[in-house]
């Protein structure tokens, strides 16, 4: 931050009138000198203060700010009545830096700084036009850096009225970078950026988990989890939390064992990508994720889910094959329909062993491969086919995840995807 160089020049009139004839001589031809002047102190404080030498972290408008405190100060001296154009001028130097987020020690010391480059330009003057003895002005220094001194703990305490609320505005502008972040593929250079502003890693470990409440009770936690060894961001839209986690070392387990689905509540977890720029896609695997919960209470981790994911992410061409398959089905009475497709289930769940889903449905294994028959001539499917069975099994797990009205080909709308 920078701050005007020049509010020390506002001194009050003095008994011993030589130094002030002096003094008004050189600020009247630094006032004549202009930008030449100006860019002389923007010089000295991008010496001094390498804050303000950085082409990045520098204000862009640190000249034109030294240019009008400079002038300011110096009308200012020469006309008393002035004086609160230098108190406006410092206050709003601290405000707009305190926006700006540039750190107050920095913006302090080039402030001082500039008053030194000003102090010196007054010296020089003197000493130049030969109008005097410039040691005399050894009698408005103390004044003038007094001067100095009182606008700066101005500067300062502008700067911290407004820093509590910058805070806030500091926080609206990581989640607009956050959601830009998660909603689009961005260009290499405005990652960069968000890296910085975020401090986060451009190649680091991340994850992405969506926490979505359901009506009429359920609601989304307020706070952001605390998970040691993951850092957590929270961007929140319509859809719910979105949460961006970076992992560092730890293994995804650690970041779903620290989140709780409580009443009301599902979450959606994709699993690690690499790199800021990943998240995009991060994001959308966490809503895959989130889209094969049945049920509240539930935390889906997309890994262990991606054959459901697969068919979430396609659900026209998930309900056709439910329909190809299952709609045979659907002609038999209800009872009989539900005892082959709890058939089905338990037989794919405990490996394909008859016995194993006889015991489990308290009948016979003779009973299992009857029904099971039964379903191969009515689909026209072969079990013992490795290709007929992975169709029946997604066309199952198709009908468990968007309902009868999948088999019966219901329309894309209709299923509420």
């Amino acid at each position: 931050m920078h701050t005007s160089p020049v509010s020390v020049l506002s001194v009050p009139a003095l008994a011993d009138t030589s130094p002030l004839e002096l003094f008004d001589h050189a600020c009247r031809s630094l006032l004549g000198r202009g930008t030449e002047f100006t860019d002389t102190v923007v010089d000295k404080i991008r010496t001094e203060v390498p804050y303000y030498a950085d082409p990045v972290l520098a204000p862009p408008d640190v000249r034109m700010c030294v240019d009008t405190g400079i002038r300011h100060a110096l009308e200012a001296t020469l006309d008393p009545g002035r004086i609160a154009d230098i108190e406006r001028f410092t206050r709003e130097l601290g405000i707009r830096r305190a926006e700006q987020g540039r750190p107050l020690d920095e913006v302090l010391h080039a402030y001082r700084v500039a008053g030194s480059g000003v102090w010196s330009g007054i010296v020089g003057v003197v000493e130049r036009d030969e109008i005097g003895d410039a040691r005399q002005l050894v009698h408005v220094a103390e004044l003038v850096w007094k001067s100095n001194d009182r606008d700066a703990v101005m500067v300062a305490d502008a700067y911290r009225q407004v820093a509590k609320g910058f805070a806030s505005r500091h926080g609206e502008r990581v989640r607009l970078i956050l959601a830009a972040l998660l909603e689009s593929r961005n260009e290499p250079a405005f990652t960069g950026d968000a890296a910085g502003i975020l401090d986060l890693p451009l190649d680091g470990r991340f994850a992405v988990a969506v926490v979505r409440a359901t009506p009429p009770y359920g609601r989304t936690p307020e706070g952001v989890p605390e998970i040691r060894g993951v850092r957590i961001l929270r961007h929140t839209c319509a859809q719910g939390d979105v949460l961006v986690a970076h992992l560092g070392d730890s293994p995804l387990d650690t970041l779903v064992s620290g989140l709780e689905a409580g009443p009301g509540l599902r979450i959606g977890i994709s699993p690690v990508v690499q790199g800021l720029d990943s998240l995009p896609r991060a994001r959308d695997m966490a809503g895959l994720a989130l889209g094969t919960c049945r049920a509240d209470g539930e935390i889906a981790r997309l890994d262990a889910r991606l054959p459901d994911g697969l068919l979430i992410s396609r659900p026209d061409l998930s309900a056709e094959l439910a329909h190809m398959v299952l709609r045979p089905l659907y002609d038999l009475e209800p009872a009989d329909r539900d005892t082959l497709f709890d058939t089905l289930r338990v037989w794919i769940e405990n490996g394909g062993s008859a016995a194993q889903a006889a015991r489990h449905m308290y009948c016979h294994r003779n009973t299992v491969l009857n029904r099971l028959r039964r379903f191969e001539q009515l689909t026209g499917l072969v079990l013992s086919r490795p290709r007929d069975l992975v169709q029946l099994t997604l066309a199952l797990d198709a009908h468990r995840l968007f309902g009868p009205a999948s088999a019966l080909g219901a329309g894309f709308e209709q299923m509420g995807a």
